[in-house]
């Protein structure tokens, strides 16, 4: 293990992220702002600079910027149903910068008061895009199902949040058929022992399973510049 600059978010900086939740004040808020800051978002900016050379080797794009890879403690609660101000989940997102590139696949870390967990991400604004990955998959199915055992290696688990319910692909091969129904895609891994992330080996366990699913990452993100080539995604439609 080598000298990072993370040494862990300990159990008490976490109770108090969930007290702050809970009182859900800006008095309190302020009244514990530097320990929140020191104890939560400081040890959050860490892990993104202790993995931001690997990130930029997997992508030169990726934006690795500890500030703005980090979500904030605060909320904008401004048209959200949930007027909740304060979070007790905070996360990372390595992604390549959103207004030149909506809806990139990313890589996370997240935290909860019960829970941690990171992976690979792949969601689009328009899911009929998702059909560009299905292409892919049916062209290069052996470099595919190569990405997706890289991904087990990592300890990922395959998820889908929505499905076409009509087969698409009836003669596609049955190991391909669960992920040509899909209009969006993770691996993810999660565990409930926080003492987990109270250690710098936390950082050795997020650049193993990175690097590890980095043939999904390469998949993925090819299956993304072809949508951005052929004209499907365009920056402007998102952010005018």
């Amino acid at each position: 293990m080598s000298d990072y600059n993370f040494k862990g978010i300990t159990p008490e900086s976490i109770e108090l992220l969930c007290q702050n939740r809970f009182n859900d004040s800006k008095a309190f808020y302020e009244e514990h702002k530097e320990e929140l800051k020191q104890g939560i978002t400081v040890p959050m900016r860490q892990i993104a600079l202790d993995l931001s050379d690997l990130m930029i080797d997997i992508d030169d794009m990726m934006m690795t910027d500890p500030v703005r890879s980090v979500s904030r403690i605060y909320r904008d609660t401004r048209g959200n149903r949930n007027k909740i101000k304060y979070r007790e989940n905070m996360w990372i997102f390595f992604r390549r910068y959103k207004n030149e590139f909506p809806g990139a696949p990313f890589y996370f870390f997240e935290f909860y008061p019960n829970s941690f967990g990171y992976g690979i991400v792949f969601w689009l604004y328009r899911q009929s895009y998702f059909k560009e990955v299905h292409k892919m998959i049916l062209k290069h199915p052996d470099r595919w199902l190569d990405a997706v055992e890289a991904c087990k290696q990592a300890g990922f688990t395959y998820e889908c949040r929505d499905v076409y319910k009509k087969e698409l692909y009836p003669d596609a091969p049955e190991e391909l058929k669960p992920y040509l129904q899909a209009k969006n895609m993770s691996f993810t891994y999660y565990n409930s022992d926080l003492s987990r992330i109270n250690s710098p080996a936390l950082i050795d366990e997020l650049k193993l399973s990175f690097d590890i699913a980095r043939p999904m990452y390469d998949f993925f993100i090819e299956a993304y510049e072809n949508m951005m080539n052929d004209g499907l995604i365009k920056p402007e439609d998102y952010y005018r």
